[in-house]
């Protein structure tokens, strides 16, 4: 299979996580397909993944470079870009340094929208949008397909999901669970600005006023205090002590399932594709949530049947209890996004993207 992956900006809890999948379950069965250039910090990361064959490289520019010059001496090599395609290749793709036939993109999200609205950023993305126009195929969410196929209609896309981590018995957690009278209400999946979590408290404190509890996990990303602290000052403000815990530390997978299980609605208004691994996890334990309409995972859910609600839906006591009732009626070994139910998507994916045809 004449197949490259290529993570081409070091984001190292997503790239991990797929590097996880492959060589955990697809090295197993398709080994051929399982060759990644990778632009990571980590000097073990090959080690980790001993399934995979991964050359590592130190920045977005020197695996843009590689890229380049296999592409250019080998126009049969096809390439599989997963999510935040860098900008070096985006202009080798303008440039017709990269040939369509060649490109394929796993859109992850962050890499689809333009949210940064500074002069440069607005001129890089006008670029982007062209450059977009040339991708071979991609592969996204049904939302994010949607979305993608606004500007480029005529371009091939299949339904891909990320391979996010499950926990097998995650619906157990919350089965002995005693939430009492009062909702506890799971606000964010990390400290990033995208989560507007400002906006967020004022829409809940609006709908149920102090009679809620709420937990806002903002340990991701670092170096984030500023943003932290004023998340704290208007929390503090609007909530009792006893009903706002703000969580500033990184919690490892355990104490976050442990986290979700203590829940009864997840509250998120990302106006975008974002946070799909805690909206499975969620769904796995029977949590509902709540959805920005700008997000378009909401057409995910609802073509999985998964109850959804949105920002300017209304909400209280009654509406989250019967949503609960909803999601315990919910066949969730049907859902198109669970693990392992896109697994088989993703072998089909990997035959399309290099040009395999059964």
């Amino acid at each position: 299979m004449n197949l490259l992956h290529v993570l081409g900006s070091d984001i190292p809890h997503h790239n991990e996580t797929l590097l996880r999948f492959f060589n955990d379950v697809l090295a197993k069965s398709n080994p051929d397909a399982c060759q990644f250039m990778v632009v990571s910090e980590n000097p073990l990361i090959s080690f980790s993944f001993p399934s995979l064959n991964i050359r590592q490289f130190s920045s977005r520019k020197a695996v843009a470079r590689a890229v380049v010059k296999l592409a250019c001496s080998n126009r049969k090599q096809r390439f599989l870009f997963h999510g935040q395609f860098n900008n070096y290749l985006w202009l080798a793709l303008l440039c017709g340094r990269l040939k369509s036939e060649q490109m394929n993109w796993h859109i992850w999200g962050a890499d689809l929208y333009e949210t940064p609205r500074n002069l440069s950023a607005r001129l890089f993305y006008l670029l982007r949008r062209l450059a977009q126009g040339r991708v071979g195929r991609v592969f996204a969410t049904r939302g994010d397909l949607n979305y993608f196929y606004q500007q480029h209609p005529g371009i091939p896309g299949e339904l891909l999901y990320f391979p996010t981590r499950m926990y097998p018995a995650a619906e157990l957690l919350t089965t002995h669970s005693n939430h009492g009278d009062m909702l506890t209400l799971l606000v964010g999946n990390s400290g990033d600005r995208s989560n507007q979590h400002c906006l967020a408290l004022h829409e809940i404190h609006k709908q149920f006023g102090d009679r809620v509890r709420i937990v806002v996990p903002m340990g991701y990303p670092s170096n984030n205090e500023t943003y932290i602290a004023e998340v704290c000052r208007l929390g503090r403000s609007l909530f009792s002590a006893d009903n706002f815990l703000l969580l500033r530390n990184k919690l490892d997978f355990n104490d976050y399932l442990k986290l979700l299980a203590k829940c009864d609605l997840g509250y998120f208004i990302f106006n975008r594709q974002q946070g799909i691994g805690t909206l499975c996890l969620l769904i796995q334990m029977g949590i509902p949530c709540v959805l920005s309409r700008a997000n378009p995972f909401w057409q995910d859910m609802v073509e999985q049947n998964v109850p959804v609600r949105f920002t300017d839906d209304p909400l209280n006591e009654d509406i989250v209890r019967d949503l609960k009732y909803q999601m315990g009626l919910l066949d969730k070994q049907a859902i198109a996004f669970f693990n392992p139910n896109y697994v088989n998507a993703w072998r089909k994916g990997l035959d399309l993207a290099a040009g395999v045809i059964r």
